[in-house]
């Protein structure tokens, strides 16, 4: 018995090292793509090719090792076998069928820049695009152009380019039916029907091709009709014309479930996992941002499915808690059965409905509100390649039995099923089945990769309706700096004889911008101050310094400069048009700052915030600064830095006796005062410093992803900047600048001036606590 063990041992170290041997016995040398690069996956079990912008992979983006020997052998899209890969360039597929006109030039393909014209036959009108460009990503712009007299009840669908229409009467209950040549994959409705609205059922159909995908501006154009206006509540009396756009919006009281469905698969891989929880939680950072509190249900699927969050936890509508669930999820939780059941994925969301039913009921609640008054709506991240459990569209045609959603009794706005696909790989076929079907909707997006979702989820919000929202910034790395900034405004002062001085502030409002009221002299004129916002330059009315301040009041005591209150106001002029570029920061103790920090109001108090935003410890913070782009150009970059307000306060209190104006200052309290917060100095890491230029400017708390000022850069015991050149935007190729453990920065306290800032601000609609 004894030898049992140390046989097991033995057993397991053989498997291990055949499994790896398994693992290297495919050389992707054999395999290599003319034209492009390649990299090894998974332990060497699968290789992805990868081509220059403007190519794709053909006819696959990856292989694999089959059983340990052989790279899996390659399939163009018509089922010819390919033996070598390369490189191909995007093209846009051709028009096989254009009723009742004529397009030129009539091409086999077209190449990237291309333009197809169109025009329709005499007695018929042309509606969408006349001119259509093919484009980079091997899509056609513009709208499906369309030829019609006007004969039908219905107008003529016209045929997407790369599909074949059956059916040419648009009388009332008639069908058309549509398919996509070979290797194409049609995404939106097979067959629509002529209502008796005089319009088309289900939404309108296109044809994808295998490296065919859809850019963020287009998903996101689409998805915004779902989750768009989140902070008002449905108007379920409002009557809506046919052809009115539908508009989901999330209820304040809860009156929406959104489940969040993560596949985590092996087809998917345990960084395609990873990224697809990172843009989960951005998605439920931007619904929670804007101050809505639906019910979430998370669940992670692959052979089997494993809730995360349940609709009936008592948390479930509280963003924070359940982001801290998804954070804490694991993609190895599925590792031992790495299948792929899409049916038990949505299955888990049907068993949720069901038990709030049954919990709802319990509680008196006659109808259940899930199944009568809920809005749901599911968000599927899969390729849609499932392989058991059977077809999942079963599921939803379950889903909408408990929801009593069928073709005609107006309930459909309370299910939709979006599915967003990632990458060459993605089964469109079975993502479209899965997706709802909307006229004039789109539910289904094919993505190039993770990177795109997160644009999509950062753009989805309808801009209209929440850029005056406080503290909202463009997360995706391609947002221009402003729009990740765009509260930052520079300020410069013009003095005859002395040439510029130049300050940052923050957007507050319409009107007024928040600064040190140190950057202006009692002879400046508001003539001599320009405001920029981004692009956009601004005359200044006025400035409003906090009465208080006095640069000179303890002259007497030796003490040159005297920085206590330093904080102004500057209104200018014309109002500020809040776009992407120019978005007000939130204020702490307003009814802004506690939606930012997802507390209730009125009930929040100013204390609440001071508690929430500097409690004791050294608090990240951050401020903007300077720098120089690749091209040579001013750009601008975050700076991360820490508030001493623990133990360290002191010590960096201190040191601002070695401030040159200070020299004679002994104790420091005259000229430190609690309105200062103190940031910079080696402890616990090295702070960044500011520049001179960077007075006026924020020191910014980020909560999420909302944004709060609660500083106004005043001064810093040493110019850590003088005579050096700007740093490099590029993170790589920034060096610090070396600064002495006694460099430190000192900033207005805004908590400390919210008497004087509530006056100044009473018309600008904050709505002070």
């Amino acid at each position: 018995m004894s030898l049992l063990p140390q046989f097991l041992c033995t057993l397991a170290a053989l498997l291990a090292f055949c499994a790896e041997a398994a693992y290297s016995a495919c050389d992707p040398q054999e395999a290599q793509i003319l034209g492009g690069t390649y990299t090894v996956l998974e332990n060497g079990t699968v290789l992805q090719y990868k081509c220059p912008e403007g190519q794709y992979p053909y006819p696959n983006e990856f292989r694999e090792c089959e059983f340990g020997k052989r790279w899996s052998p390659m399939k163009s899209a018509h089922g010819n076998n390919v033996r070598q890969a390369k490189c191909q360039d995007i093209r846009c597929h051709r028009p096989l069928e254009f009723e009742n006109g004529l397009y030129e030039p009539r091409q086999l393909y077209y190449n990237v820049s291309q333009e197809l014209i169109f025009e329709c036959y005499g007695g018929y009108k042309l509606y969408g695009s006349r001119n259509r460009t093919c484009l980079p990503n091997g899509k056609w712009s513009g709208e499906t152009t369309r030829c019609d007299d006007g004969a039908g009840h219905c107008p003529n669908p016209g045929i997407p380019i790369g599909a074949r229409k059956s059916g040419s009467q648009y009388r009332i209950e008639y069908q058309v039916r549509y398919s996509c040549d070979r290797g194409l994959s049609l995404v939106g409705s097979k067959e629509r029907v002529c209502l008796e609205k005089k319009v088309w059922s289900g939404s309108e159909p296109e044809c994808l091709s295998q490296f065919t995908f859809d850019t963020p501006e287009e998903v996101s154009s689409k998805f915004i009709s779902s989750l768009t206006e989140a902070v008002e509540s449905i108007d379920a009396k409002r009557n809506k014309s046919a052809t009115e756009k539908r508009k989901i919006k999330i209820e304040k009281d809860g009156l929406m479930n959104i489940y969040i469905v993560l596949d985590a698969s092996r087809s998917i891989g345990k960084q395609f996992f990873q990224d697809a929880q990172n843009v989960s939680i951005k998605l439920i950072e931007k619904v929670s941002s804007y101050d809505a509190s639906p019910r979430y249900g998370i669940i992670t699927f692959a052979t089997h499915a494993k809730t995360l969050v349940r609709t009936t936890d008592p948390k479930s509508s509280n963003a924070a808690w359940v982001i801290e669930q998804l954070e804490g999820m694991k993609y190895e939780e599925h590792r031992q059965k790495p299948g792929t059941n899409i049916y038990k994925g949505l299955d888990a969301v049907y068993t949720m409905m069901i038990d709030q039913q049954v919990d709802e009921l319990g509680q008196g609640l006659n109808p259940a509100p899930v199944a009568n008054h809920t809005r749901h709506v599911i968000i599927l991240l899969s390729d849609g390649n499932y392989n058991m459990g059977g077809n999942p569209i079963v599921v939803i045609q379950r889903i909408k039995e408990f929801l009593n959603i069928r073709p005609r009794n107006r309930r459909e706005d309370y299910l939709d099923v979006y599915v967003f696909a990632i990458g060459s790989q993605a089964h469109m076929d079975r993502v479209n089945e899965l997706a709802s079907q909307k006229m004039g909707e789109k539910h289904a997006f094919k993505l190039k990769d993770y990177a795109d979702l997160q644009e999509v989820f950062d753009k989805m919000i309808d801009e209209s309706e929440t850029l005056s929202m406080c503290g909202l910034a463009k997360e995706h790395s391609s947002a221009e700096q402003q729009e990740k900034n765009p509260w930052h405004a520079s300020i410069s002062i013009r003095r005859e004889g002395k040439g510029f001085e130049h300050c940052k502030g923050a957007l507050v409002s319409e009107y007024f911008i928040l600064t040190a009221a140190h950057c202006f002299t009692i002879d400046d004129k508001a003539e001599q101050i320009t405001v920029k916002i981004g692009r956009q330059g601004f005359n200044v009315v006025a400035v409003h310094s906090h009465p208080q301040y006095q640069i000179g009041k303890l002259r007497d005591q030796g003490i040159p400069e005297f920085y206590d209150y330093d904080v102004a106001l500057v209104k200018i002029q014309p109002k500020v048009k809040f776009s992407s570029v120019a978005r007000p920061i939130c204020l702490p103790c307003t009814a802004g700052a506690s939606r930012a920090l997802r507390k209730p109001h009125p009930q929040t108090t100013c204390k609440d915030h001071e508690e929430i935003l500097l409690p004791a410890g050294n608090i990240l913070s951050l401020f903007v600064t300077d720098c120089i782009n690749n091209g040579g150009n001013s750009g601008m970059r975050r700076q991360t830095v820490r508030i001493k307000n623990s133990e360290q306060k002191v010590a960096c209190e201190e040191d601002a006796k070695k401030a040159k104006h200070y020299v004679n200052v002994t104790n420091i309290s005259d000229v430190v005062t609690d309105r200062f917060l103190c940031t910079g100095g080696i402890h616990p890491e090295v702070d960044p410093n500011t520049c001179k230029g960077d007075s006026g400017g924020p020191l910014i708390i980020q909560n999420r992803l909302r944004y709060v000022q609660v500083g106004v850069i005043s001064w810093g015991v040493v110019d850590v900047c003088k005579n050096k050149r700007l740093p490099s935007c590029d993170k790589n190729k920034h060096v610090p600048v070396q600064s002495p453990s006694y460099a430190r920065d000192f900033h207005i306290n805004v908590f400390k001036v919210l008497p004087w800032l509530k006056e100044q601000l009473s018309m600008e609609g904050l709505d002070f606590l």
